[in-house]
């Protein structure tokens, strides 16, 4: 950890939120408009972590609201033939999720782990498939690559939070901060670069 590293964080929720939004309003393409969702998420996380610290990790908010920044991000990634279906997809998770909080944990678990591990995949290889295949610009590849960082904090995360940890606590909470704004750096820079719509 170092000094600022919050602040850092909560810096980087607004710049993926402000490029999303000018994004959107500049192209009116649906790709910006999820990802504005989920930037707006990512801000409501960051703010969260800056306040309460780890703390916020203990919300029962925290889940949904960490859910939506990756589930988001794929639906945008996804574009406009097949956000749809996935924002149905996000819904039925989330639902499922609530309904497993109020009867049995298994389905909250079960839903929550569906809906970050899919949208994570479509988040750190859908845009290098995409470039790849030549329907967008090398550039999108920074999507992807903010992808994968998340991932791998949000996987870190959830073992340590389900008692399971693949790495140290320690180890854990140093990468936290840094995991989280260099994906939203990369993302707000992969979003201000692509060309959609």
């Amino acid at each position: 950890m170092f000094p600022g590293e919050e602040l850092l964080t909560l810096l980087s929720s607004l710049l993926l939120l402000s490029i999303s939004i000018y994004k959107y309003l500049k192209s009116k393409e649906i790709s910006y408009a999820m990802w504005s969702i989920a930037a707006l998420s990512f801000l409501i996380i960051a703010a969260a972590l800056a306040l309460l610290k780890l703390d916020a990790l203990s919300l029962p908010i925290t889940p949904y609201v960490g859910a939506l920044y990756p589930a988001f991000m794929a639906a945008g990634v996804l574009g406009k033939d097949h956000w749809r279906k996935y924002v149905i997809f996000i819904l039925l998770m989330l639902l499922l999720m609530v309904i497993g909080q109020l009867s049995y944990k298994l389905i909250f678990t079960g839903a929550e782990v569906i809906l970050h591990s899919v949208s994570g995949l479509i988040i750190t290889f859908l845009p290098f498939i995409i470039v790849a295949r030549r329907r967008a610009p090398p550039t999108e590849s920074l999507i992807g690559l903010g992808g994968l960082l998340i991932s791998i904090g949000g996987l870190a995360l959830t073992t340590l939070l389900a008692q399971k940890p693949l790495l140290p606590m320690e180890t854990v909470i140093f990468l936290l901060h840094p995991l989280l704004f260099l994906s939203a750096f990369l993302m707000a820079a992969g979003i201000y670069l692509c060309r959609r719509g």
